[in-house]
């Protein structure tokens, strides 16, 4: 969508001024959204809509979207990425990779919300860099900050591409294959965020890592016997379950300039309760020695230098 500069009424334009009709005028560049027509993702396209940016929405076949694909295929994955780069030209200011499901189906979790994320991201990063200055942010979940027991070994095995492995690592438990999903994504985007095919092309990487929030998704395992019973015991140090609404504005900042040097972070949005449980035990120090950091940052030369003084 067109940006056009205001005006104040009665003001006159200088004499040295173009024609109207001549001078150029700065078009905004669209922003993708996966899951983009309920829930968060709607939330998330209705503020940016509001504020003037022109939104590409992703969703499932007849739900509306201006691309119709299923993420939780391969082939699914391909349409989402060749659709949005048809309709915004090569160019995009923004990534919202936002879909995602809660499924005792190991594979279909891994598949919507890891792969989902991960090949949009990948696929469509060319045409992040191609703006100059993005940003990409993906919905991760702040159950990888407080579910007990997740496997760090199911994580690396969905990063390394196992995923039958990792569904094995998984384990069992209500809600585990969700959690794992969401940890390789936190940690994928950890991997990538500050390297030079992200930062280093102008594009800012982070996620978000909501709490419960009144969604489709939410109404669901609110009817699971186990899942619900967890959900509602659950502390509310802001009183209440966010709705989708209150967190849209968090995307909204960033994908814009002002979040810019704000890169690889996860960013828990849960109204307190990851902070009321963890406590003191996040942040830890760097358990790193001096000559492992000198090496790290200057190489073998800097260490045997340090060690000879």
């Amino acid at each position: 969508m067109s940006e056009r500069p205001s005006r104040r009424a009665g003001s006159r334009p200088r004499k040295s001024a173009a024609p109207a009709s001549a001078a150029p005028q700065a078009v905004a560049q669209p922003i993708a959204v996966s899951g983009s027509q309920s829930g968060l993702g709607l939330a998330i396209r209705q503020r940016l809509e509001a504020s003037g940016r022109q939104v590409i929405g992703i969703d499932l076949p007849g739900k509306g979207a201006e691309v119709e694909a299923d993420l939780s295929t391969e082939a699914g994955r391909t349409d989402a990425v060749e659709g949005v780069l048809e309709r915004c030209d090569g160019t995009l200011a923004g990534l919202v990779a936002n879909a995602g499901v809660d499924s005792p189906n190991a594979q279909l979790t891994f598949d919507v919300n890891f792969h989902g994320a991960v090949d949009l991201l990948e696929g469509l990063r060319p045409a992040l860099a191609r703006a100059g200055r993005a940003a990409a942010v993906v919905t991760v979940s702040h159950a990888v900050m407080i579910s007990p027991g997740i496997r760090s070994a199911a994580a690396d095995a969905l990063l390394a591409g196992h995923g039958r492995r990792a569904a094995l690592y998984a384990g069992r438990s209500p809600g585990a294959p969700y959690a794992v999903s969401k940890l390789a994504l936190a940690r994928w985007i950890r991997r990538h965020a500050a390297t030079a095919a992200w930062a280093g092309a102008g594009i800012s990487l982070n996620g978000v890592c909501p709490g419960a929030i009144h969604t489709p998704l939410l109404e669901k395992d609110l009817a699971d016997p186990m899942k619900g019973r967890i959900i509602r015991a659950m502390p509310q140090p802001l009183g209440a379950i966010a709705q989708p609404s209150d967190l849209a504005g968090i995307f909204e900042f960033l994908l814009s300039p002002e979040a810019r040097y704000i890169v690889g972070q996860l960013l828990v949005t849960d109204g307190g309760l990851e902070s009321l449980w963890r406590g003191e035990d996040w942040p830890r120090p760097w358990s790193v020695s001096m000559p492992g950091f000198l090496l790290r940052l200057f190489g073998s030369r800097a260490v045997a230098a340090a060690k000879a003084r």
